[in-house]
């Protein structure tokens, strides 16, 4: 294909021509109807026309500069404020140094922790109030970190304390300005599409149309579709939504010379493997990134990449939650938390049982088998809260308000869940976490149907072990589970700790149940 040819005078060429600014785009495969369509095409906006004048500003690196620019700051306003007080002509060698390797340790350290919890995607950058307040924070914290630790290292001295919040505060400032800044710029630059992936898709069937649509939906600013190719001869849409049908592939490989596409996505069905492999033979020696929408198998299956095991290439469906190290970071806290708990416990649960004894007769623990990890069948223990002659061991009759069954100190030990105690001998067992899905006993119903039948993935819950106190019960989810939606309710919860899990959400609901049980919400 000679690209410095005249393009001809035909009603596609010129339409292209006019609508998209870029030349002629050589011949293609195009049937009447297409013709007609693109030759009563409307013209583009003003920002869609200059489009293919520049290139997008990649999202990780307009993140980088940020992050940079933060370093810059962090670091100016030490050195400026350690001159102002000083002067740098009169300060001690020593001094100097030592206030650059502060600065340079507060900067790493705001700007390490600012990115741990995103501050530097675009999708957080503009969102001036978030900045503002999380900015704010991580400096607090990590000023205050880092002072406490050149205190106590005997090191304090590189800077005086009447200094430290004039340090801290000039520093803010900075960087509280500096995002009012960067949060204009982002704006503006999104306003005319600097901040777009552009990206033009494969395939004018209905795949492509179920790709588009999501993608407008989750990406907002960060992509932007420039186009649709398609090489069918017939059935070929006029457009895809709001996007027209531009032409065949031969087509795409002009455009792609001419405008900067960042990636082509072929949406043609997997089952056409052998028309896939001559697309991407045909556009691999364009210098764009080219993908294959997985969407029918995400769609199905909820794919996570590609892994491989020896050479072979496998697409990963699921994945066993914490592994690696988060394994052992997460032994480590049933272990060594769980174990000082029970110490600092102990006087408590000595007299929960002497107070057991000595209300009604009967042992003072009750024993019932319950899921665990994998499905396995685990014995919880609990305080007794009933009567030993009411006592269901299997666990089918909930526990409703009022319920006779229940002793009257069992109901002050329910309502602060002072009956999980024992519990803590289960975690140190192995066989529960402090923090999971709470287990729950195998015949337990919802209305007249099974929880395993009534909920769809309830055993999806079961990937780790089950935990004393869990994300669902600290956003309200507690007591009698008497409806399938409070029942889905549940389990989304479980499910959505599974796949956030940190040991940060495992400490926040730690201290989110103390103030659970405090208020006694659905607690009977």
């Amino acid at each position: 294909m000679n690209d410095m040819v005249s393009p001809p005078t035909s009603d596609l060429g010129s339409s292209l021509v006019s609508n998209l600014n870029i030349g002629y785009l050589g011949p293609s495969r195009i049937n009447n109807r297409q013709k007609t369509s693109f030759a009563n095409r409307k013209r583009t906006s003003p920002a869609d026309a200059h489009w293919a004048q520049r290139s997008s500003l990649h999202p990780e690196i307009v993140g980088g500069v940020v992050k940079a620019i933060d370093l810059c700051a962090i670091v100016g306003a030490t050195v400026a404020m350690f001159a102002y007080q000083h002067g740098v002509k009169m300060a001690p060698e020593a001094a100097v140094h030592g206030v650059l390797l502060m600065s340079l340790l507060a900067a790493m350290l705001f700007t390490a922790s600012f990115q741990r919890i995103g501050g530097y995607k675009l999708a957080q950058l503009v969102k001036l109030r978030w900045q503002l307040t999380c900015a704010a924070a991580v400096w607090a914290i990590s000023a205050s970190v880092l002072l406490s630790a050149a205190f106590f290292s005997g090191i304090f001295g590189i800077y005086p304390t009447a200094g430290a919040p004039g340090w801290m505060g000039t520093t803010l400032a900075f960087l509280l300005s500096e995002r009012a800044i960067v949060s204009a710029a982002i704006a503006q630059w999104a306003r005319h599409g600097y901040l777009a992936r552009n990206v033009v898709i494969v395939g004018a069937g209905e795949q492509g149309e179920r790709l588009i649509e999501k993608l407008q939906k989750s990406q907002g600013m960060s992509v932007a579709i420039r186009g649709v190719f398609d090489d069918r001869g017939s059935r070929v849409p006029d457009s895809l939504g709001s996007h027209r049908v531009l032409g065949t592939t031969d087509a795409l490989l002009s455009f792609a010379r001419r405008a900067p596409i960042d990636e082509v996505i072929i949406t043609l069905p997997l089952s056409a493997d052998q028309r896939v492999k001559e697309l991407i033979e045909k556009l691999s020696p364009l210098a764009i990134d080219l993908r294959l929408s997985a969407e029918p198998i995400t769609e199905n299956f909820g794919a996570r990449g590609v892994s491989y095991v020896g050479d072979v290439a496998l697409l990963g469906i699921v994945e066993r939650p914490i592994t690696s190290w988060n394994a052992v970071i997460k032994w480590f806290e049933d272990k060594v938390l769980g174990g000082f708990l029970l110490v600092l416990l102990a006087p408590v649960m000595l007299l929960i049982a002497l107070l057991i004894k000595l209300e009604s007769r009967g042992s003072v623990f009750f024993v019932q088998e319950r899921f665990g990890f994998n499905n396995n069948i685990i014995h919880v223990l609990k305080f007794r809260t009933m009567y030993t002659d009411c006592c269901d061991l299997g666990g089918a009759q909930r526990t409703v308000r009022n319920d006779p069954r229940v002793t009257p100190l069992g109901r002050v030990l329910r309502a602060l869940s002072l009956d999980e105690l024992p519990q803590l001998l289960n975690v140190l067992k192995g066989e529960m976490s402090l923090v999971g899905p709470r287990p729950h006993a195998l015949p337990m119903m919802v209305g007249l149907r099974p929880y395993t039948d009534a909920v769809e993935k309830y055993a999806h819950r079961h990937r780790v072990k089950p935990g004393i106190t869990g994300w669902a019960q600290v956003n309200g989810c507690r007591g009698e589970i008497d409806t399938i939606e409070k029942a889905r309710t549940r389990v989304a919860y479980d499910l959505s700790y599974i796949d956030e899990w940190s040991p940060s959400l495992d400490l926040k609901i730690l201290a989110l149940t103390v103030t659970t049980l405090l208020q006694r919400r659905n607690a009977y």
